[in-house]
């Protein structure tokens, strides 16, 4: 698709180029009457046109070989392509132009060239233009997509086995061993009070 855009860049730079030197021969009146087209007046008025037009076409060319400039310049040259061809037209239909026979064809000619590169021009500028920002935005989604650090993987934590708390065997001692385990007899208690002396015993044996 570019490529045919180019191309058809190129064809239009040598269509205004051959213009560009129709235009600077303004001053021979002798070369429009051949042609029956009609003469600028003043002749400065068609030589400035005429340059005008060979910067277009150099323009035109190094669209048609650099490949960043294709898409703009094709932009900009459709409508001026397309106005340009519309305003022939208008003069040609609603106005007087001073231009009998070969000349009405010469400018029909001019106004069918320019609509032709015009309607070639603005869809395919649009449709490149549309292709080359969605490429741009792949490859920026790439781009992020590729520097984007990887998703750790989620690690189950597992918890550490707590130490295990060791206890003693509790070993019950033996009574009397230990303190607080000492067995203590029982003693009967000693009855010391005086035994009462019976009315009859007598005191002295």
């Amino acid at each position: 698709m570019k490529v045919l855009l180019r191309a058809v860049l190129f064809f239009d730079a040598l269509f205004d180029l051959a213009l560009g030197a129709v235009l600077l021969l303004a001053p021979f009146a002798t070369f429009y009457a051949a042609l029956q087209l009609p003469q600028p007046q003043p002749a400065l008025y068609g030589q400035l046109l005429g340059m005008a037009m060979l910067g277009f076409a150099w323009l035109l060319a190094q669209a048609a070989f650099r490949g960043q400039l294709t898409v703009p310049v094709a932009r900009m040259a459709g409508p001026v392509n397309l106005a340009s061809a519309v305003l022939i037209a208008v003069w040609l239909i609603f106005f007087d132009l001073p231009v009998q026979g070969a000349g009405r064809i010469w400018l029909g000619l001019l106004a069918a060239m320019l609509a032709f590169f015009a309607l070639v021009q603005i869809p395919l500028a649009k449709r490149i233009r549309h292709r080359e920002r969605e490429e741009l935005l792949r490859r920026e989604a790439e781009l992020a997509a590729a520097n984007r650090p990887a998703a750790a993987a989620p690690t189950t934590i597992h918890p550490s086995p707590s130490p295990e708390v060791r206890r003693e065997p509790v070993i019950t001692p033996p009574p009397g061993y230990g303190p607080g385990t000492e067995v203590v007899t029982d003693v009967e208690p000693v009855d010391t009070s005086i035994a009462p002396h019976h009315a009859r015993q007598n005191p002295h044996p």
